[in-house]
């Protein structure tokens, strides 16, 4: 789930192409981290914004069907950012409804299969959602580089991607408190990969969160400790509790092996839960959905009472 091929394939892609992409991906989380952390300590204020910034949103439709409506939405971030957004409203359940924070890996885009069918399916259950395209991705992508997974990588060094994308999803939550048809007060997340990654020192830093589900996710700092200190999940996600956590990792995950995902999971406090696949850098989709629509449905409920 790191990019939109990083699932179990049927094309007969030889195992030494898959395990080169997975190499540079890691190579690049590992680059991104380096330069965005600093040797820094660990900062909550790093991820700070205005919250009364003008948000001077542009919202259209971008679809319509029996499920659900989706508006494309650009909105103003911090850094003169202007971030693009799909936010789906359920044609199901009761106004206003909860809303479901959903975001994808490295060298994926808002629109991508692992985020689109887990956005889907949560409509389908009277739930909004919100998918935001990170720094250096889909639109955000220079047109020259689109699918070039270095230059994504690079934008995300050069330009300070990292933590900007982190502001950019807190700001994306600021958009959605401005509707009247989404409920601030049940808010769920969902993250793949760098997703998973990032939104656990997004967990730790926004307060709106009520419960969390990281996929594919870990600690950086298990592959070089301390260089990672300021975007090292692992450092912020103990904030996160009393609020609940589920972590879906993989066994034989080469990219972020066991270990740096049991980093980030006793990093967590109470209540958390970790549940094993046993697969490399990939879930099965269907049955990690079931566990994100079981568990939100559970800890951020559809209706209220």
């Amino acid at each position: 789930m790191a990019g939109k091929n990083a699932r179990p394939t049927t094309s007969g892609e030889c195992d030494n192409v898959r395990h080169a992409k997975l190499v540079i991906v890691l190579a690049g989380l590992l680059l991104i981290g380096a330069v965005a952390s600093s040797q820094q300590a660990a900062s909550v204020q790093l991820y700070d914004r205005d919250p009364k910034q003008a948000l001077n949103a542009e919202v259209t439709t971008s679809e319509d069907t029996a499920d659900w409506t989706v508006y494309h939405v650009l909105l103003d971030s911090t850094n003169g950012q202007r971030v693009p957004a799909l936010v789906g409203i359920p044609k199901t359940g009761e106004k206003p409804y909860p809303l479901l924070m959903v975001q994808h890996g490295l060298g994926g885009d808002k629109n991508v299969e692992y985020v689109r069918l887990p956005a889907l399916e949560m409509a389908k259950a009277g739930y909004a959602t919100i998918r935001i395209d990170a720094h250096s991705h889909g639109e955000r992508a220079a047109a020259n580089v689109q699918g070039d997974m270095m230059a994504r990588i690079l934008g995300m060094v050069q330009q300070g991607g990292w933590v900007q994308s982190i502001v950019d999803m807190r700001r994306g939550l600021d958009y959605c408190a401005t509707r009247d048809d989404i409920d601030m007060e049940r808010i769920g997340y969902m993250g793949a990969s760098m997703g998973a990654i990032m939104g656990g020192v997004l967990c730790g830093v926004e307060d709106r969160i009520d419960a969390a589900v990281l996929m594919l996710g870990g600690s950086l700092g298990a592959f070089m400790p301390g260089l990672f200190e300021t975007i090292d999940p692992a450092n912020y996600i103990a904030n996160f509790a009393p609020r609940p956590l589920l972590m879906l990792n993989g066994k034989q995950d080469p990219l972020i092996p066991p270990a740096a995902a049991q980093r980030l999971y006793d990093a967590a406090k109470d209540p958390k839960k970790i549940v094993w696949y046993d697969t490399g850098h990939t879930l099965p989709l269907d049955e990690a959905v079931k566990e994100v629509t079981a568990f939100i449905g559970e800890h951020v409920p559809a209706k209220k009472g």
